[in-house]
């Protein structure tokens, strides 16, 4: 074990050496020869200096993304392998008789300690965040806001992990098919709640003042057949000066949502825009395609689940203070599993992100007949939220969810429109 943890100390100071060249040699404000000069090249519409702050800041986001994920499974490791696991759970046992109990008491500790441990990174993010204008949330309000995260991931996984618990004991050998079942249902609860339950718990919403482009935004989601009679603002702004908006939810539960940002910052056509874009998701069904497809890659996902955590409690379970299979002190062996699972798996749940973002894109350019609009919209959340509008390929294949800003301002600006109306306006440097 010693020798193995020697092995993944040299491979991971090789690593983040390779990381670490990999993002600081690439260019600043980079886009391919067929997209300079044009709507999709910052240099059009940012500064050199805005430019290079966002070159500098992504070039940091990056390099802790890419360093801090193989830390965090290390982090998880150590704590297994030097018997910190063990101890959480013998001081749970010490404390309480009832298993439930227990749980709580062992995913308290450990949850506990990783948060303390991934504080100073949190803090250094938060702060970069305050120093480029994307954030003016002070400390002890963002702090409020880590622990309110902090307490919903605590209920969330006493309730995820008590039924994992209970049927694995129900069903040693088939514990992950029954699993895999019991989260579909627990799935679509948290969509239903999350808006009208959690998503409160960080932020303030309240009915959009601006009575005429409520009704043009509600105009648009009859045409799409969103069952809303409502647009929500959220005070997003004291958390950050970036711009978004969405439609979450499932059926009574489905919110229009506008960062007050947004309002802000957006003029009334690139708002309607960009709520086209997201309404663009509930038309094309995306939230119906995305949930079979988030059930099917979790029935493989169970499955792997499985057949590792057997393989690794039987090759090294004694060694990490492991009792057996229904031990609470393996659940971060479980959690490491999923981790690892879920970043080899990012490529190919981004494609199917990209194909459906790209699908609402074409909607909103089809639905609106404003090329302009979608054009001066992602400039504007390139600009605003100091985003690079062409990420590295490394980022956009595990990170990419979306396809690159410019690649949309650049589909956008071909979309075959007729009329001079619509016609793209370079907006002058900002």
């Amino acid at each position: 074990m010693k020798k193995a943890l020697w092995v993944w100390a040299g491979i991971l100071i090789v690593y983040i050496a390779a990381v670490s060249a990999y993002f600081h040699y690439q260019p600043a404000g980079y886009v391919p020869e067929s997209l300079r000069g044009g709507p999709a090249d910052p240099a059009t519409f940012m500064t050199a200096d805005k430019i290079e702050s966002i070159h500098k800041l992504s070039t940091v986001k990056y390099i802790s993304y890419f360093i801090s994920t193989p830390l965090e499974w290390t982090i998880m490791a150590l704590l297994l392998v030097f018997g910190v696991s063990a101890w959480f759970r013998n001081k749970a046992e010490a404390v309480f008789s009832a298993s439930f109990l227990r749980l709580g008491l062992f995913l308290l500790m450990f949850q506990l300690t990783f948060q303390l441990l991934e504080l100073p990174l949190d803090i250094f993010l938060h702060r970069l965040n305050m120093d480029y204008g994307l954030s003016n949330q002070s400390f002890g309000s963002w702090m409020g806001d880590l622990a309110k995260s902090f307490g919903v991931n605590f209920i969330v996984s006493l309730v995820i992990y008590g039924l994992l618990m209970w049927v694995m004991k129900k069903s040693p050998r088939r514990w992950w098919l029954w699993g895999w079942l019991a989260s579909i249902p627990l799935a679509l609860f948290f969509s239903l709640v999350q808006p009208i339950v959690l998503d409160p718990v960080f932020n303030d919403f309240k009915p959009l003042q601006d009575q005429q482009l409520k009704q043009d935004i509600l105009k648009l989601a009859g045409e799409a057949g969103i069952p809303a009679d409502q647009v929500y603002q959220v005070d997003k702004s004291k958390q950050t000066n970036t711009i978004n908006a969405y439609v979450n939810g499932i059926g009574p539960s489905t919110r229009i949502v506008l960062w007050d940002t947004t309002l802000q910052k957006l003029k009334k056509d690139e708002i309607l825009f960009i709520m086209a874009h997201e309404m663009g998701h509930y038309v094309r069904h995306h939230v119906l395609w995305g949930t079979l497809y988030g059930i099917a890659e979790s029935f493989a996902g169970f499955w792997f689940v499985y057949l590792l955590w057997e393989a690794v409690r039987s090759r090294w379970g004694a060694a990490m203070g492991l009792r057996g299979r229904l031990d609470i002190a393996g659940l971060p062996v479980l959690l490491l599993i999923v981790n690892v699972l879920t970043f080899a798996a990012a490529p190919l749940d981004n494609a199917v992100s990209r194909n459906h973002e790209h699908s609402a894109d074409q909607y909103a350019i089809s639905l609106m007949q404003d090329s302009g609009a979608g054009v001066r919209a992602f400039q504007q959340l390139a600009a605003n939220s100091l985003s690079d509008v062409n990420p590295p390929k490394l980022v956009q294949f595990f990170l990419g969810t979306h396809p690159t800003l410019a690649e949309r301002i650049d589909y956008f600006q071909h979309y075959p429109i007729t009329g001079d109306s619509h016609q793209y306006e370079q907006r002058t440097l900002s």
